[in-house]
């Protein structure tokens, strides 16, 4: 990023001298066919640095950049751009920012130091080796198993196949996702499609006395359908404390909202009317083992066993089909449905999160003791037979879980949608989510 920034007087207006605007992959095609993209580059720079796809642009890119990025992404374009911006400042803002050592600072002083441009390419060459390069199997690993890095088959593939093979998607993009959210006219067709009642997995006990046989259950359930709904098999006073101490946190629960893009969304769009109010159990100090003497105990205590069976589903998920890797959980979360409370049908991560390991896998226990199946407040749960979601023409019916004590749903974050039937009783569920990303994404 060129961070040379031009400052008036009072320090208010700041803008970058040198920047140009980057696109998302999905718009690479019109970008370069189009000449979309501008940047403040001089137009007789741009066939040096391969970008005679921009247009040289200089007030108007600077005034409306959004995302500022430098293409030095090999040996020559580092040089360009450090002969383009050359002794630049090691202060921002007019002298409030020192900036820091860094590569940027010694990429600028090994520049600097040198006149013949070939040795100064050389120079920063090595020095780009030095502090970016991988040097060792344990570096790349490392690399790998953080998500920094990813591995691309497509040489090897193509090698293989005697044909150009396009890389692997791994996750998709952004765009994508969002085609998957059903309009308002699409969600009232699909409304009126048929509902059934949900078929608990037969699991004697409970999940929690035969949790591998029945963790084995749930994983053939989430590759075929990317659901399932089981009972944990808890004792009925453990199910009666964690209501008492629900319904006794409910002063500390704030409304619920629904952020897409990092943006909360208008609670009158078909994907974000929710009526629930939550609280965050970490957040509130009701996690780990200092909260088992807090006002949750028997919540601590479940929180601590959702988290349990995630980390136990983990190596399945990696073995199996869906090919996914859990890399961290979620702070657990109460809601209460009061009477009349419903959420419209959603993706719990409609939009990846904003990271390459967003959320994959949600789990949601009921606490509500002696439930009333004529109280209403089920959750809904969409399988597409025909088409998939998105598409216009979309058929398939929605699978019915009655909030009773005890029941424990668990479901593709990133894929199901699913919703909040209206309660006519105040209703409680503990949820959880697990973040994840495909196996090849970033390590096994």
């Amino acid at each position: 990023i060129d961070k040379t920034y031009k400052t008036h007087r009072g320090g208010k207006d700041i803008a970058p001298t040198s920047v140009h605007l980057l696109y998302p992959p999905d718009d690479l095609e019109e970008l370069i066919t189009g000449k979309h993209g501008w940047t403040t580059f001089p137009e007789h720079e741009l066939s040096d640095m391969n970008l005679t796809w921009m247009s040289s642009c200089h007030d108007e890119i600077v005034v409306g950049a959004k995302v500022l990025h430098y293409p030095a992404t090999h040996f020559d374009r580092l040089w360009h751009k450090y002969n383009h911006l050359g002794n630049f400042p090691a202060v921002r803002f007019g002298g409030e920012l020192v900036v820091p050592d860094s590569f940027h600072l010694q990429a600028r002083d090994e520049y600097l130091k040198h006149q013949d441009k070939t040795v100064q390419q050389q120079k920063l060459k090595e020095l780009l080796e030095h502090a970016a390069f991988l040097r060792s199997e344990e570096e790349i690993q490392s690399q790998l198993e953080t998500g920094s890095v990813v591995v691309i088959d497509t040489v090897r593939d193509s090698l293989q196949r005697g044909c150009w093979t396009a890389p692997r998607l791994l996750r998709p993009s952004l765009h994508s996702l969002l085609q998957r959210r059903p309009s308002k006219a699409e969600m009232e067709r699909m409304q009126k499609m048929k509902r059934f009642p949900v078929e608990k997995l037969s699991c004697p006990e409970g999940l929690l006395k035969n949790s591998d046989p029945g963790l084995d259950l749930v994983l053939q359930e989430l590759e075929s359908k990317g659901w399932a709904a089981c009972n944990l098999g808890l004792h009925p006073k453990i199910l009666q404390r964690a209501l008492l101490e629900a319904q006794q946190l409910k002063p500390r629960m704030a409304k619920g909202s629904t952020v897409i893009e990092n943006e909360i969304l208008d609670p009158s769009l078909p994907n974000a009317d929710r009526g629930d109010r939550i609280l965050f159990m970490q957040e509130q100090g009701l996690s780990g083992a200092a909260a088992a003497k807090g006002p949750a105990p028997t919540l601590t205590m479940l929180e601590s066993a959702l988290t349990d069976f995630g980390m136990q589903l983990d190596l399945r998920l990696q073995r199996s089909s869906l090919r996914l890797r859990i890399t961290e959980r979620c702070d657990g979360m109460l809601a209460c449905y009061e009477a009349g409370g419903a959420y419209s049908a959603h993706i719990d991560n409609a939009d990846g999160d904003g990271r390459v390991d967003g959320r994959v896998l949600t789990m949601v226990l009921y606490l509500n003791v002696n439930w009333d199946r004529s109280a209403g407040g089920e959750l809904a749960i969409f399988e597409a037979n025909d088409g998939d979601l998105g598409d216009p023409n979309v058929k398939g019916s929605w699978h019915v879980v009655y909030p009773e004590a005890g029941t424990l749903v668990l479901l593709r974050a990133d894929r199901v949608l699913h919703e909040v039937r209206s309660a006519y009783e105040e209703r409680f569920a503990l949820s959880m989510w697990f973040c994840g990303q495909h196996v090849e994404y970033g390590g096994s």
